[in-house]
């Protein structure tokens, strides 16, 4: 695979992961509301911001899971690793940006692997954005009944 074919497949990637992961947050926050409703400040006080933190936990982790799968897949599709295990250990290497080095693409699929750790960079950081909402709106309010 040339280099402007690698480009453009790493950018649709990121874009498409992009997509995935904002709408995965998009589509979560109206179940913050019905989460509220049914936990009452009054019988859950304790238990509230925890129960608000891991839906939100899941949702990224959800997220997450996808966009490694979709970038698992495409390393696979496009030959550059033998099996999905290994496809799977690496685009998961990648996207966690640790790179251990025990698997190396060749030279017509690297670019595409950077755009993999681009990702996973862009996206970790929308998720701790997503959770410093999240802790920002709950915290305050849960100690709003602390003596």
């Amino acid at each position: 695979m040339g280099i402007i074919q690698q480009i453009s497949l790493g950018t649709i990637l990121l874009a498409l992961s992009a997509l995935v992961h904002t709408a995965a947050i998009a589509a979560s926050i109206p179940y913050f509301g019905h989460l509220s409703q049914r936990l009452s400040k009054d019988h859950w006080p304790r238990l509230r911001p925890a129960m608000f933190l891991t839906f939100g936990i899941c949702i990224l982790v959800a997220a997450h899971t996808i966009q490694i799968w979709t970038w698992a897949l495409v390393f696979l599709m496009i030959g550059s690793l033998p099996d999905f295990p290994t496809s799977f250990y690496f685009a998961t290497v990648t996207y966690t940006t640790l790179g251990y080095g025990d698997i190396v693409l060749g030279a017509d699929a690297r670019i595409v692997a950077t755009f993999c750790a681009i990702t996973g960079l862009l996206t970790f950081g929308i998720s701790t954005a997503y959770l410093i909402g999240i802790l920002g709106r709950v915290l305050p309010k849960s100690f709003e009944d602390a003596p």
